[in-house]
């Protein structure tokens, strides 16, 4: 059956008009520690000495999450809080009745979050707004993980900032010590109350317990859910400047001898906090030779494949550009994921359409707060490349704060770095949050409208999005309506396809079982419907009740079959010399999957899928392996393979990748991984040592080899290596 978009629109308002226009009521109580200053800083080594932290707020009220919703946990944690002039401090205690043989300390990685280890969160929100903060994560192992949080509870895994963090084990648990620089942190020093949470998950337990929010369904990275300290006063910024000068030595290196060059590349970053909560950050001749690759992907549709953000600058307050866009998959296994168009996409700064790096001769950014106003502004000088002029490109953002949990705001973006045209994008959005209704429940809410001036597109666009999402449990849906007409060009952002009205819908309902060897399990439907301007659908999928099985143990199953529908107006080459034809297809897909529990040294995913592909059929094959003999080495592998036959012709797609991590110290860190897919025949090698010295001081020695290789031979491509220093120097 399939139903008309504008129906269930209507629906879905009908249901969400009265849900949104609910009072708050009473909110539940958060719990609250009142914070002293320090006059001797800790020493930050991960042993807890209890004369270090005399007179420092204590608390152990911890309550579980998972398994069991708001329960006494079975290990205790204790909490010890205090700070300085220039740094937070936190002590955490981890009590394990079972001493070291209980603990799972497998990884000491820098922003490897595996899902392994147990470990500790720290959540902050420094002007308690319940916008946008920060997090930071020491594990069992001495792993340090940090990142920002936007939109209420999104995490920005990317960022980086400067803190100090130590641990230590013995034979009745583990201890966690923090100290985080006040300079690393957007704050307004006239606000003595800041949002805070802790986290703590057991992982041979699969049990999880918090300071605060302790509804399993929410995330520990949930804003408006956080606890709260009070009393932080005389926090120093110093002159909030950061000075971070860096220089790169690259050596380009091709097979014809006379095509090899070496480049020396001097420049540096200089950040000046005109006020705690208003950063300006100078950026010349910025260089991204320490920047991670992409992981390899092989693109069989004909809509451009996404990726995601890696580099420092362009993530440095990046929640505060965020306008709608945001990427989701409500069920997290199978289901349709569908993304709003994405007005400002920084991947278009800086590199080309194919991922050739562009210069960036320099630029200028100002992020912060002002008031009840976020406000973001980028400006960047592209040098000139493949036939298009240098470019300067701007992007603005500006956000005010309402109804306490919400917010509306405006961006635009001017300049198009793809061509010699111009292009300028405004666009308005509101963004509703109620993270407390009856129960405990969520309700969030977006909307906006989007337009386009693109001399590419030959005139004006325009796009309107509304989005609803009830992520709880038993029962949680998510629904997206949206509307992009032909012309819309957001040069600046990322729209896969345009000239269409999109309508996504998704249930879930949820069963928890107590002391059972399934934990949870999980059913779905979802449906998503494409239709060009006119109304005529133009592809059709529907996911039919999927289920997802938990285990106490934490592996998990799921099992789904879909059916799609496309229609093709004009043939494309899905491989070379094959078509897909004009044309009605439809077909059906099994779906499976299986992934052991995280918490075991070694790790194992398997994926399956086979069904009707456009004239044809698919059948998908998965497997990640991983082993983690000990705290210092991993080793992980993954292979690819896609089957298609179609009548036009048959053929494979394999993608392999292999990486080996040796971590000395959480600070030195050794990788090597080579990737590989059939249909370029190109194999990618990448070798990074990372070093950092101490936070902000950092050197990094980094080798991309490519190589072509066939069945008759295999030869070295380009070869880039890089030596990059950086060194931050705080005023």
């Amino acid at each position: 059956m399939c139903l008309r978009p504008h129906l269930v629109t209507a629906l879905v308002l009908m249901v969400a008009t009265p849900v949104l226009s609910m009072s708050n009521g009473a909110l539940p109580a958060v719990p609250s520690l009142e914070v002293r200053p320090t006059p001797t800083p800790p020493v930050i080594d991960g042993v807890i000495n209890p004369a270090e932290w005399t007179g420092a707020a204590h608390s152990d009220a911890f309550r579980q999450v998972t398994p069991l919703e708001n329960a006494a946990p079975t290990e205790r944690t204790e909490l010890w809080l205090t700070y300085d002039a220039d740094n937070i401090y936190v002590a955490i205690r981890c009590h394990d009745s079972a001493g070291l043989a209980g603990l799972r300390a497998y990884s000491m990685q820098r922003d490897r979050d595996t899902g392994s280890d147990d470990l500790v969160r720290i959540v902050l929100d420094p002007f308690h707004r319940q916008s946008d903060g920060y997090y930071f994560v020491l594990t069992a192992a001495g792993g340090k993980h940090d990142g920002l949080i936007q939109n209420n509870g999104q995490g920005n895994y990317q960022w980086d900032a400067l803190w100090h963090g130590k641990v230590t084990r013995d034979a009745g648990g583990w201890s966690a010590e923090f100290a985080i620089p006040v300079k690393s942190l957007a704050f307004d020093p006239a606000n003595d109350t800041w949002g805070f949470n802790v986290e703590r998950p057991v992982r041979r337990k699969q049990e999880k317990m918090r300071w605060s929010n302790f509804v399993r369904i929410k995330s520990p990275l949930s804003l408006p859910d956080l606890g709260e300290i009070r009393g932080l006063a005389g926090l120093r910024q110093g002159r909030g400047i950061d000075f971070k000068p860096y220089a790169s030595l690259t050596r380009h290196s091709q097979p014809t001898p006379d095509e090899n060059e070496i480049n020396f590349k001097p420049g540096f970053d200089l950040i000046w906090h005109v006020t705690p909560s208003l950063a300006a950050t100078l950026t010349v001749n910025t260089d991204f030779a320490d920047a991670e690759v992409d992981e390899r992907q092989v693109n069989l549709g004909r809509f451009p494949l996404f990726f995601p953000e890696k580099r420092a600058f362009f993530l440095q307050d990046a929640s505060l550009f965020t306008f709608g866009g945001s990427y989701r998959d409500p069920s997290s296994n199978f289901g349709g994921s569908y993304r709003d168009p994405l007005p400002f996409f920084s991947r278009r700064i800086g590199l080309a359409g194919d991922g050739t790096k562009v210069d960036l001769l320099g630029g200028l950014k100002l992020t912060g707060r002002v008031g009840p106003w976020t406000v973001g502004l980028l400006d960047v000088q592209m040098a000139d490349h493949a036939g298009v002029d240098a470019k300067n490109l701007v992007v603005g953002r500006a956000a005010l704060q309402v109804l306490k949990e919400s917010s509306v705001g405006v961006t635009f973006t001017h300049g198009d770095p793809r061509s010699n045209g111009g292009n300028t994008f405004a666009g308005a959005d509101f963004n509703y949050a109620h993270n407390h209704l009856p129960g405990n429940k969520t309700l969030n809410a977006h909307a906006s409208a989007q337009f386009t001036d693109s001399d590419h597109t030959g005139g004006r666009g325009s796009a309107a999005v509304f989005t609803l999402n009830y992520p709880n449990e038993p029962f949680a849906l998510s629904y997206n309506f949206a509307h992009i007409d032909s012309a819309f060009d957001p040069a600046l952002g990322f729209v896969p396809r345009t000239g269409i009205t999109q309508v996504h819908l998704w249930n879930r309902y949820r069963w928890i079982f107590k002391d059972r060897f399934i934990h949870s399990l999980d059913t779905w439907f979802e449906t998503d419907h494409v239709m060009d301007l006119h109304g005529r659908m133009l592809e059709r999928s529907m996911w039919f009740p999927g289920f997802r099985a938990d285990t106490r143990a934490g592996d998990f199953f799921v099992l789904q079959y879909s059916d799609h529908r496309e229609v093709l107006d004009a043939p494309f080459a899905i491989s070379p010399g094959i078509f897909i034809p004009t044309g009605n297809h439809r077909g059906g897909t099994f779906h499976a999957i299986y992934r052991s529990a995280r918490s075991r040294p070694v790790n194992l995913l398997l994926q399956y899928q086979h069904g009707g592909f456009f004239t044809g059929r698919r059948t998908d094959y998965e497997v990640e392996f991983s082993w983690r003999p000990s705290i210092h080495l991993e080793l992980a592998a993954e292979w690819e393979l896609s089957q298609i036959q179609l009548p036009q012709g048959d053929f494979d797609v394999r993608i392999v990748s292999a990486k080996a991590v040796y971590t000395f110290s959480s600070d030195l860190q050794l990788s090597l991984l080579g990737q590989y897919d059939n249909l370029s025949n190109e194999l990618g090698v990448n070798f990074r040592l990372m070093w950092i010295v101490q936070p902000g001081n950092e050197i990094f020695f980094i080798i991309n080899q490519g190589y072509y290789t066939s069945a008759d031979y295999f030869r070295p491509t380009q070869n880039d290596t890089s030596l990059k220093a950086a060194w931050t120097y705080r005023f």
